[in-house]
């Protein structure tokens, strides 16, 4: 545990790849003392931006690993596998346990991130030009890294559940063994903590971003978006009154998930949620629309939607977006782009992240319905149809009917066989049919779609070796669906539950409920998740929502995708391209089995 904990000069001086600013980017001078890294606003910038670079990597979603800190959400949940190999194979197939490096790295690297915060924090105050200006940037870093202390303990306590709290000042590198071993608290002491400290950065931290050079860095609002998910995680019925977890206690008998299911969490959510929605500080935040579409595409709703949807998380830093991490993204955009055979540059890529039908079959129809309560909707045959791809227009293209008059999120996040790839200079038409241009027939590696898809979402328009400004990490529709979500638990008859869900489905491009055109649901709940799944795919929500609604036995057991090993029409026939293992233990991951050997008073997770 010594070793975990205990961060050193050295590894204070990493320098992250984080956020906007230049101070992110420069080279840290490993001969200063430890005094001297705070005596100067340049050193101390590179202080924080170690303290930021803990945040978890999405870039490195396809192979997760500890340098991006990222974990196998989007390949383990089913919204998609991945045909690059990875620890989400792992974690399908039940081949994991608490001696798994990735099941360590990720509780390393969250505590020292919270101990290069804690010594970031009370060092800070050193800087002798940090003021200069009369602008107090130590006020200001202070909390940002508070902040950040509080996010890691968040990110902890979504995938291992409780876990300890290590307090408010540093370790000190010569502390003893016993100093250190503490015992885990309960899972209301840890939101609890993370939800004061988040209040207390975020009393002292401007509201959003003031300047330019602001983008990327932690703002009140980005504290309190995060409030907000861990409230939302407290309130799940994973940890609100879970009875599997009766037995997880510390050895001294104290239990570490409440067993009464407590309203009062959602409540609390719906407050935290709404009090951001009507903070007047924070007005500058809006769904990201716009208002005509490029040259050639006609100019309606429906393609106004598709290119909103698609945009959002390309124009940088948008109204919406309320976090985001830098960085370069050609990684996970290569994953995304088929490999278009005789194609070059950012036209041929791996074919990794592969969407499941499941996902595919998710998204509404034009009409707003789900598939099977839209009569208009068949899978079977196909059809002449003209996709709102700008650079597509005045071509009817034959495709599956299953693709026919979707959505347009649908149209902005998948690539199915037979659309116009989505470089605006190429005249590729994607085909995943065995022995199309993206088919597994020629293609000798495993660089091919598993399930007879990719993904759109994220990747430029100029194909995979073009960049973008960030990976979106907290939009606000997120906040509304956190919102709503809150209100069915605890107020179902608030009005605000139809009008904020009703603007999700605005700006997507497809009728609002209750408008005349549909009825207001009579399941909310399960219209809530079906709008979440459908608009925060891809963005690392999935796995722990299915988990946080103890859902994933029945969500988690398989993936499906089309028949790549035929061309039309047996392709298009749906079959079960994976079969996965998940048990009741799997909702949590243990506690590295290392940190247990050190420290004999921390006690496992449930059936590890």
């Amino acid at each position: 545990m010594k070793k975990i904990l205990i961060y050193t000069v050295g590894a204070l001086l990493l320098v992250g790849n984080y956020g906007c600013k230049k101070f992110l980017n420069q080279v840290p001078d490993d001969r200063l003392t430890f005094d001297q890294m705070y005596e100067k606003k340049a050193t101390v910038e590179r202080a924080l931006a170690n303290v930021y670079s803990t945040l978890p990597d999405q870039d490195q979603d396809r192979s997760p690993s500890a340098l991006g800190n990222i974990g196998p959400w989007t390949a383990a949940s089913d919204e998609a596998d991945y045909t690059l190999p990875n620890f989400s194979e792992n974690v399908n197939t039940g081949a994991w346990d608490a001696t798994s490096s990735q099941v360590n790295y990720h509780w390393q690297n969250y505590y020292k991130g919270i101990q290069a915060a804690s010594s970031f924090m009370a060092n800070v105050s050193k800087c002798t030009d940090c003021n200069l200006g009369g602008i107090d940037i130590v006020k200001r870093y202070y909390n940002e890294a508070k902040a950040l202390r509080a996010i890691y303990y968040y990110y902890l306590v979504r995938q291992y559940g409780p876990v300890i709290l290590l307090g408010n000042d540093p370790i000190a590198s010569d502390a003893p063994l016993a100093a250190i071993s503490k015992p885990r608290n309960s899972m209301d002491e840890c939101v609890d903590y993370i939800v004061s400290e988040l209040d207390a950065a975020s009393a002292n931290l401007p509201a959003t971003p003031q300047a330019a050079e602001d983008y990327g860095h932690v703002t009140a609002s980005v504290s309190d978006a995060y409030k907000i998910k861990a409230l939302l995680t407290a309130a799940r019925p994973l940890f609100n009154g879970n009875t599997d977890y009766a037995g997880l206690k510390n050895q001294d008998g104290k239990q570490l998930i409440n067993q009464t299911y407590s309203v009062a969490k959602w409540t609390r959510l719906a407050n935290a949620a709404k009090a951001f929605l009507n903070n007047a500080n924070y007005a500058s935040y809006a769904l990201y629309n716009v208002s005509a579409t490029p040259t050639g595409l006609q100019n309606n709703a429906f393609n106004r939607a598709f290119i909103a949807t698609r945009d959002v998380f390309l124009n940088g830093w948008n109204s919406e977006i309320i976090f985001g991490r830098g960085g370069d993204v050609t990684l996970y955009q290569y994953s995304l782009a088929p490999n278009h055979q005789g194609a070059s540059g950012g036209d041929k890529g791996g074919s990794f992240l592969s969407p499941s039908q499941q996902l595919v079959d998710a998204y509404f129809t034009a009409n707003g319905l789900p598939i099977e309560n839209d009569p208009s909707y068949t899978a079977n045959g196909t059809s002449a149809y003209q996709a709102p791809d700008p650079n597509d227009q005045g071509v009817a293209r034959v495709i599956s009917n299953m693709f026919v008059n979707r959505e347009p999120r649908f149209y902005a996040n998948i690539t199915y066989s037979g659309r116009k790839w989505i470089n605006t200079s190429s005249n590729i038409v994607t085909s995943f049919e065995f022995n199309g241009n993206a088919g597994k027939a020629a293609i000798a590696n495993t660089d091919y779609t598993k399930t007879g898809y990719t993904s759109r979402k994220h990747l430029t328009v100029a194909g995979w070796t073009s960049g973008r400004t960030i990976f979106t990490m907290i939009r606000l529709a997120e906040i509304y669906l956190d919102y709503i979500e809150a209100l069915q638990e605890s107020n179902p008859s608030d009005p605000d539950i139809l009008i904020y869900l009703n603007r999700i489905r605005s700006r997507a491009g497809i009728p609002a409920y209750g408008s005349g055109t549909l009825p207001v649901p009579t399941d909310m709940k399960d219209a809530i998740r079906r709008e979440r799944r459908v608009e925060l795919a891809f963005e690392l929500d999935r796995y722990f929502y299915t988990r946080e609604w103890k859902i994933a036995e029945t969500t988690d057991t398989q993936i499906k995708g089309l028949n790549i090993t035929q061309n039309a029409p047996g392709f298009f026939t749906p079959v079960v391209t994976e079969n996965r293992v998940f048990q009741k233990k799997h909702y949590l991951w243990p506690i590295p089995s290392g940190e247990i050997q050190k420290v004999p008073v921390i006690v496992q997770n449930t059936g590890w």
